[in-house]
């Protein structure tokens, strides 16, 4: 191991078992006195805190998220116990919770669900999105399926924006990082606009060049351009129903490509593409919030409703090699329309119920076209798929005895699916080549039940257990017609954990173990031998799979200027039947081990703050690291293992009345590691070529952050 980690693992040692840095647990450092501030959560679709909600469950603010420089989704999951992200670009991320989510294959559902202020989002490129006026995002571990529905069983993120507020406020900042050459700025305001009426405005733009250029034909290979809007308006139309209406707007513009190199451990910047690949996205969408308080009969009744949409254009070399063999081009438009309809109703002191309706639509139109550079032949493929959902769900709450709660939820979701799709081919001008249309039908029941024991008011023990569900899906009419649809996955999950306040509020600490068994996982995608005697790629049902694990958090206000906390995941996710994997490649697996999933990874975090002049200054350290995981593979003898890695982040505050200065760091010791890696087994089996592919997490960064509130 190199020496320079050791002073990594000793301050994990030391420090270990800690809670995210800047949770919204995590008084500011100055506060008095030395003690925690309560954290309130929307887990379970009502306002409750973290401590007495029966979830793994962590919650981080976006005050906390700007301190750290922390812009996306995928920014917080090394603060987040059993949240693992990994992105190749723009246009998609693997998302996993607990070892469970999506891993190479675009087209198959998430196993995590995405939602944004409690609206789901189909897409895992939303974890890429810059976040604007975000209040908090939590992260719920488990499934989540009763009150979430379908695609939640590794769990769900749900991004909470900021409500409007009765008195005027906001901020501006600007940031500029140095190696990337990256510059961002924005604003956001808040405040009322009469006596029943509170809006907010926010706008960001950045712009940065990325860290990584292509050798063959030069320009950059990971830049970002992104504007980002969003608005929301909150009417008190009397005194017992509130309606909410909330828009945003984004344009993201990025690149990404995989570098050409030996193996695993060769982290040379080699990307050797005849085309810059850049994808274009127009993100946009409306949703409306009808809150009405029924005091007659103790029920708030909520109705939601949501419109989003995803337009996207894309380029790309689709051979990664510096032989011009093929060029890729495509255009997609999603749209997803949902609405619910839900009743919270307490009883009495001991009992409450929420019941609820969902019903949901995704549409989405997709062209891409594939050129045979050499021959000029352009093959084109058109696809159209549509996505019907309904559910019906409710969870009973009952207070068993002052200190013990029992709570049950079930849900019920139908899903049906279709998919039309057609191709072309330069040759043949004005001919449609159809193929098969393809249906699939699906229902669940997603029950969930726990028991949670108080021991006392500010410290609990739970035990839960539930299932969850992902919906399956459709592969291209070139795969063999035995595997042109494959099924969804389904988890049973038993958990146990703690959560409670120590030292007098100075101290949280949360536990949980878990153990998960999955059935038909879709796990990695396969290749194959087509109708057409050229390979191709098939997503399937690899299987079954066990895990089970421990999570860890702390955090501690040591005293008035002092927080340090962090988080420990040690998990074992191991595949136990590849049946469904051999059943269409003919060989097993090379490792039993999920795809990018590390055994261990740990944060550790810790603030000081201290008075200068007529201000005071904030010093912020964290550490945070990564076990070995394997790589993509097709290789059924030997697998590809990525090595452990450690980061060092760091940022210096100064707070003078209304304005903050700060400079920031990111991975200080410029430590080298991958966010994707595939080994050459895929283009050997291909193109005949063996050559490893790797996508290059990002070299060290630091930079400067003006902000002012008022």
């Amino acid at each position: 191991m190199d020496n320079r980690k050791n002073p990594l693992i000793a301050a994990a040692v030391a420090l270990a078992l800690a809670t995210p840095a800047g949770t919204a647990l995590a008084q500011d450092a100055a506060a008095e006195p030395a003690a925690l501030e309560e954290l309130v959560v929307t887990a379970r679709k009502r306002e409750e805190t973290l401590i007495s909600v029966p979830i793994s469950v962590t919650a981080v603010t976006g005050d906390a998220m700007q301190l750290a420089n922390k812009r996306t989704v995928g920014d917080i999951a090394a603060a987040v116990p059993g949240l693992n992200i990994n992105s190749d670009g723009v246009n998609r991320a693997f998302v996993s919770i607990r070892g469970i989510g999506t891993a190479l294959q675009a087209g198959v559902q998430p196993g995590v669900g995405l939602f944004q202020d409690g609206i789901y989002q189909p897409y895992t490129s939303f974890v890429n999105n810059p976040t604007l006026d975000v209040a908090r995002i939590e992260v719920l571990r488990g499934p989540q399926g009763t009150l979430y529905g379908k695609n939640t069983l590794g769990g769900a993120i749900n991004v909470i924006t900021r409500e409007p507020t009765n008195t005027l406020e906001g901020s501006i900042y600007a940031t500029g990082s140095f190696e990337d050459d990256g510059l961002e700025a924005g604003a956001r305001i808040s405040g009322p606009l009469g006596e029943r009426v509170r809006g907010r405005f926010a706008v960001a733009k950045r712009d940065a060049d990325g860290f990584y250029q292509n050798a063959l034909i030069g320009g950059d290979i990971t830049p970002t351009d992104s504007t980002h809007a969003n608005a929301g308006l909150t009417f008190d139309a009397t005194d017992n129903v509130t309606v909410s209406l909330n828009g945003y707007w984004q344009e993201l513009e990025g690149g990404g490509s995989y570098s050409a190199v030996d193996d695993e451990l060769d982290y040379r910047s080699n990307v050797l593409l005849n085309v810059l690949n850049r994808t274009d996205f127009e993100y946009s969408g409306l949703n409306a919030k009808v809150d009405v308080v029924m005091p007659s009969i103790n029920t708030t009744m909520t109705v939601i409703g949501a419109f989003d949409t995803r337009d996207q254009d894309a380029v790309s070399d689709g051979d990664f090699l510096p032989l011009d063999v093929v060029r890729s081009a495509g255009t997609g438009e999603d749209e997803t329309t949902m609405a619910e309809l839900r009743f919270d109703t307490e009883y009495s002191d001991r009992f409450s119920t929420i019941i609820g309706l969902f019903a949901s639509k995704e549409e989405s139109d997709a062209q891409t076209a594939q050129t045979v550079v050499s021959s000029g032949l352009v093959a084109t493929s058109n696809a159209s798929a549509e996505g019907d959902t309904w559910s019906v769900f409710g969870t009973a709450i009952w207070k068993l005895q002052d200190d013990l709660e029992f709570s049950a939820g079930l849900r019920y979701d139908e899903e049906d699916r279709d998919r039309s799709s057609f191709q072309t081919l330069s040759i043949l001008p004005g001919v449609e080549i159809p193929d098969p249309p393809q249906t699939l039908d699906s229902s669940e029941w997603s029950p969930r039940v726990s028991l949670t024991k108080f021991l006392r008011e500010d410290l609990t023990i739970y035990g839960s257990v539930a299932k969850g569900y992902r919906g399956g899906g459709f592969n291209s009419a070139a795969v063999p017609p035995e595997f042109s649809t494959y099924g969804g996955d389904t988890v049973w999950t038993y958990e146990i954990g703690t959560k409670g306040v120590y030292n007098d509020g100075a101290t949280y600490l949360g536990a949980s173990v878990y153990y998960n068994d999955y059935t038909d996982f879709i796990g990695q995608n396969a290749l194959a031998l087509g109708p057409g005697g050229g390979l191709v790629s098939i997503d399937l049902n690899l299987g079954d799979v066990e895990s089970y694990g421990l999570e860890l958090e702390l955090s501690h206000q040591a005293t008035d200027a002092w927080r340090v906390g962090g988080s420990v995941t040690l998990m074992h996710a191991r595949i136990t039947d590849q049946s469904g994997w051999i059943e269409v490649t003919g060989v097993p697996l090379a490792t039993d081990r999920l795809l990018f999933q590390p055994d261990w990874n740990f944060n550790v975090d810790s603030d000081y703050t201290v008075a200068l002049g007529q201000g005071s200054l904030t010093w912020n350290v964290n550490v945070t690291g990564k076990g070995s995981r394997p790589g993509s593979s097709f290789d059924p003898v030997t697998p590809s293992i990525l090595e452990e890695y450690y980061l060092l982040n760091t940022t210096l505050a100064y707070n003078v009345g209304n304005l903050e200065i700060s400079a920031f760091a990111t991975n200080l010791t410029d430590e080298e590691y991958w966010e994707s890696y595939i080994d050459g087994s895929l283009l050997g089996t291909l193109l005949g070529v063996d050559q490893s592919l790797g996508i290059l997490g990002a070299p060290m960064n630091y930079g400067l952050r003006v902000r002012y509130d008022f």
